[in-house]
């Protein structure tokens, strides 16, 4: 499968996004057009809305276990402004001034605007739900949805305290993946199933298929957010380091000799100087740690794999795979 194919239902999760958000002229619809990658700073049209990755798979996963896409795009549309509620106020708590190469919200506004535009964001996401007259099914996509978002915001707490401490374990660390960036997918999965209406084993089946692919997608993330090319990923591949960030990469290096003291010597300040990020940066892929993260992360893209056997049907199997491979074999 191609990128190509994997954006078939673009156009109709756009409307359908823009559909969900207050269409006034008030600074904060406004802000969040931008958020949304809409409009550029000045309120021109712009097409900045990045991959729509977590809709996009929830459309697609529906559409290939059966379910009309109409049943399948409120859910989708929930979980897309769920996911850019987060970045706002994840960039507001990592202080990341740009994004893909835009300013974010709270570096233009200031943290209490941007904490208010993330809010209407979430609001919107629920929203989003009633658009659907199944209320059965709008019932069970609140329910997978809620949890989702407690799920992630339990592992975004953790990634924050993780970074005052140097003795996280990696299961810890992979705990707070499952519940930062696993939720959400498992969401799409959920979403997708309910959707298609197939039984409760089958929705937990891709549940847990979308936990496996987040960690594979954060495994992978980690690995480019010290070695991917900045320019690609839009965002630096310092920052996690010079934020004393427990990404795998940091996790295993803190665990073998000789790369932990190198890292413990950056993290003994609290910001730590340029020539330490670089120092770190260089001992860890000296060490290997890289091309350790990539198997990590292949390791659960297969554990994912796994669970999709049971899906009836070769053209939906071969397409479900080839969708999960295709959101953690990235550059960006």
């Amino acid at each position: 499968m191609t990128a190509d194919v994997f954006q078939a239902h673009r156009e109709p999760l756009e409307l359908a996004l823009k559909a969900a958000l207050p269409e006034d002229h008030s600074p904060l619809s406004a802000s969040a057009r931008y958020v949304m990658g809409w409009e550029d700073e000045n309120g021109h049209p712009s097409e900045a809305g990045g991959k729509r990755l977590r809709p996009l798979a929830t459309c697609h996963i529906g559409t290939l276990l059966g379910a009309p896409l109409e049943r399948v795009l409120p859910g989708a549309v929930a979980i897309e402004l769920i996911h850019n509620f987060s970045l706002v106020h994840d960039e507001i708590q990592d202080e990341d001034a740009t994004r893909h190469g835009r300013p974010t919200l709270w570096a233009r506004l200031g943290t209490a605007q941007a904490i208010n535009v993330g809010d209407l964001l979430f609001a919107r996401a629920f929203t989003a739900l009633s658009v659907s007259s199944d209320k059965e099914l709008t019932g069970a996509f609140t329910t997978v949805l809620t949890g989702a978002v407690e799920r992630m915001i339990r592992g975004q707490w953790s990634d924050l305290e993780f970074e005052q401490r140097t003795d996280v374990s990696a299961d810890e660390y992979l705990e707070m993946v499952a519940g930062k960036t696993g939720a959400l997918l498992g969401a799409c999965g959920a979403i997708a199933a309910l959707a298609a209406g197939r039984d409760r084993a089958t929705v937990d089946a891709f549940q847990r298929w979308g936990v496996s692919i987040g960690l594979a997608f954060q495994a992978q993330d980690d690995y480019l957010g010290i070695w991917g090319d900045s320019a690609e990923t839009g965002k630096s591949n310092t920052n996690d380091i010079a934020r004393r960030k427990k990404s795998l990469p940091l996790l295993l290096g803190l665990a073998e000799p000789g790369t932990r003291d190198v890292i413990l010597r950056a993290f003994a300040n609290e910001q730590p100087e340029e020539l330490e990020v670089v120092a770190v940066a260089a001992a860890l892929a000296d060490a290997g740690i890289g091309d350790r993260s990539l198997s990590m992360a292949r390791a659960f893209q297969a554990e994912a794999e796994s669970l999709l056997q049971a899906v009836p049907g070769e053209a939906a199997r071969t397409g479900l795979l080839s969708m999960g491979r295709l959101l953690v074999d990235r550059e960006r």
